[in-house]
C-alpha cells in the first residue's frame, strides 16, 4: 500500500477523496472529524499492545479523514466558486457559469423581492380563508406594520384568530344539538365535539394572543414601560403614592 497521504489504507475511506462538499458538506465534515477521533484513539491502543505498524496505519487514515473533514467544511468548494453575498446576508456563488437555484432570487432589487414576498404572504393566508386574509390585511394597516417581520407575524395572528372563531362556531353548533329529546349516544358524541372543538379554539385564540405580546415585544425592545412621576406635597397636604397615604409635616 502507498504511503501516499491521499491514499487511506482503509479502502472504505477512499470513496471520501471525491466526493462533492454539497448542501451538507459541514454536517459530514463533522462526522469524518468523530470517526478521525477514534482511529487516533484505536491507534494508541494499537501503540500499547506493541503493533506500531497498525497505529501508524490508523493515525495515517485519521490524518486522511480530518483532512478530507476539512475539504467538506470548506465554503469555497460547497458553493463552487468565491461565494457573494445577496440579499439577507445569503451567500451563493459569484460565477456566473456555475449557476445555483437561488442565485437570481438574492441578487434581485430589494423593492422586486418585497412584492414578490407581499404575493406569497397574501396566497399562502388566502389559501387559509377570505376572512383570514381580510382580517390580515386590516391588523396590518391598523397597526401600521413597519417591515417584513411585523407583517408576517400580523398575518399569522389573523390566521390563528380566524380558526379560533371557526372553531369556537363549531364548539358552539355541537353544544346547541345537546337536547333532551335526543338520544343518549347522540348527546354523548356531541358533548365530545363540544369539548374537543372548544379546547381547539381555545388554544388557537392563545396562540394569537401569544402572536400580539410576540409584536409588542418586538416593537419595545422587550423591556418594560415603567413610568415614573414625582409629585411635591406641601406642609398640611396630602398624596396617595402607589396605594399608601403621605401626609405633610405638621399633621399626624
Amino acid at each position: 500500500m502507498s504511503d501516499d497521504p491521499d491514499t487511506p489504507y482503509d479502502p472504505s475511506l477512499r470513496v471520501f477523496a471525491s466526493r462533492h462538499p454539497g448542501n451538507d458538506g459541514a454536517r459530514r465534515g463533522r462526522m469524518l472529524k468523530a470517526e478521525a477521533t477514534k482511529r487516533r484513539l484505536r491507534a494508541r491502543q494499537m501503540s500499547e499492545r506493541g503493533d506500531h505498524q497498525g497505529a501508524e496505519r490508523a493515525c495515517h487514515d485519521a490524518a486522511f479523514l480530518e483532512r478530507q473533514a476539512d475539504r467538506l467544511s470548506d465554503p469555497l468548494l460547497a458553493v463552487g466558486s468565491p461565494p457573494s453575498p445577496g440579499i439577507g446576508g445569503e451567500v451563493v456563488s459569484a460565477d456566473p457559469e456555475t449557476p445555483s437555484l437561488y442565485q437570481n432570487e438574492v441578487r434581485q432589487p430589494p423593492d422586486l423581492l418585497a412584492a414578490e414576498a407581499t404575493e406569497h404572504r397574501l396566497a399562502l393566508t388566502g389559501k387559509v380563508s377570505g376572512p383570514a386574509l381580510t382580517l390580515g390585511l386590516e391588523m396590518t394597516e391598523s397597526i401600521g406594520a413597519r417591515n417584513a417581520v411585523e407583517r408576517n407575524l400580523v398575518h399569522q395572528i389573523a390566521v390563528m384568530h380566524a380558526l379560533a372563531m371557526t372553531l369556537a362556531a363549531r364548539a358552539s353548533g355541537f353544544a346547541a344539538d345537546i337536547k333532551s329529546f335526543a338520544s343518549e349516544p347522540r348527546q354523548q358524541v356531541h358533548s365530545i365535539e363540544a369539548a374537543r372543538m372548544t379546547r381547539a379554539a381555545a388554544r388557537a385564540l392563545e396562540a394569537s394572543q401569544r402572536g400580539m405580546l410576540t409584536l409588542e415585544r418586538l416593537r419595545n425592545g422587550g423591556q418594560q414601560v415603567v413610568m415614573v412621576q414625582y409629585v411635591n406635597v406641601q406642609e398640611g397636604g396630602a398624596a396617595v403614592v402607589a396605594g399608601r397615604m403621605d401626609r405633610g409635616e405638621g399633621q399626624k
